[in-house]
């Protein structure tokens, strides 16, 4: 069936013909029969989509190694802190996947064995992404795991904000890949308003992207106070990053100096990413034939500002967008509060 995406807009078909959407998301790794692969004390990075995924993926790292990159140096989010549910070649299947991670034979450019970037023996523990929900991870979440997640939620007008310029900002090489997948839509030009309504819409609760937001909020709450999740919000990262970068390290069990916290708040800070966005533009290190990047310069640290959704829907979005909010989180007062604005929560 992968055969479709060398058609034009073959991502249609495969779509229609009820294949996985996104084409190249595929949550196998994570399986009860397939997570063997995993060791204890393992980070998964799960945030929201569009919710500082690869912020908080660079922090961990940064965490990892003390703020250290002249020995762990990091030069791709896919080298030091792999995604594994991202299928790299279409019709790749997970089996692939991890024997190409694992392998000595799996060389980088700059001749380094790919593993030895993300299961480096020096590491006390291995970072990997995702976007999964509680549910779709199975007995890995379950209160006696030894898996460690680190969840990031976002307000919800901000989230579709940044998704608004979100596919036109994939490389032209990666969407052909994928048979037009996703579909350049003006978000990041000229059709910005048009596309900004429709991905609201689309952001809803029921509709395409409705688990962006809303499910996910709804199910990592449900497991918040589970001593394997940390759940972050990402105005509040924004606030405190000293006091985010601390509790990130505790959660990972990371002793952190003096010197070591100001090194590494510096190269989590928001100018420091951006003047170094190179390194977070997400290549294939396990499709040989991909020599490219997924996203384009600069689209990975745009702004990673806290207000944007409320400067750019109208009023009468807005008001449809909180309808959705109570409709979800009404229920919970300080679940609502805490989707909206962040802070602090009580621990059940």
């Amino acid at each position: 069936p992968h055969f479709v995406f060398k058609l034009p807009n073959g991502f249609i078909i495969h779509a229609i013909s009820g294949g996985q959407m996104p084409p190249y998301f595929d949550d196998t790794p994570y399986q009860p029969r397939s997570n063997e692969w995993l060791k204890p004390n393992d980070v998964i990075v799960s945030t929201a989509a569009k919710s500082g995924t690869t912020w908080m993926l660079y922090c961990s790292h940064q965490i990892r190694v003390k703020g250290d990159d002249e020995t762990y140096p990091f030069k791709d989010v896919m080298y030091s802190t792999p995604w594994p549910d991202l299928v790299q070649v279409p019709g790749q299947t997970w089996e692939e996947r991890l024997e190409l991670m694992t392998s000595g034979s799996t060389i980088m450019p700059d001749g380094t064995v790919y593993k030895n970037y993300w299961d480096h023996a020096d590491y006390d523990f291995r970072v990997f992404k995702s976007h999964n929900t509680p549910e779709q991870f199975g007995d890995l979440i379950a209160k006696d795991s030894n898996v460690k997640f680190l969840a990031m939620a976002r307000n919800g007008l901000d989230q579709v904000a940044s998704a608004v310029p979100f596919f036109d900002k994939h490389e032209a090489s990666f969407r052909k890949m994928w048979g037009g997948f996703p579909p350049a839509d003006g978000g990041a030009g000229d059709k910005r308003a048009e596309v900004a309504s429709e991905r609201l819409r689309q952001m809803l609760p029921g509709n395409m992207f409705g688990a962006w937001h809303f499910d996910y909020i709804n199910s990592w709450w449900k497991v918040k106070d589970q001593k394997n999740v940390l759940l972050l919000h990402f105005s509040d990262a924004k606030k405190d990053l000293k006091g985010t970068i601390s509790k990130i390290a505790d959660f990972y069990g990371v002793r952190l100096n003096a010197k070591e916290k100001n090194k590494i708040m510096e190269k989590c800070s928001f100018d420091y990413m951006k003047k170094n966005g190179d390194l977070f533009l997400y290549s294939l290190p396990l499709n040989p034939d991909f020599d490219g990047k997924i996203m384009t310069k600069g689209s990975m640290t745009r702004k990673g500002a806290v207000g944007e959704g409320g400067a750019l829907f109208s009023d009468e979005e807005k008001q449809l967008w909180e309808k959705a909010e109570q409709d979800q989180f009404g229920d919970d007062q300080e679940k609502l509060n805490w989707a909206r604005n962040g802070g602090g929560f009580t621990s059940n």
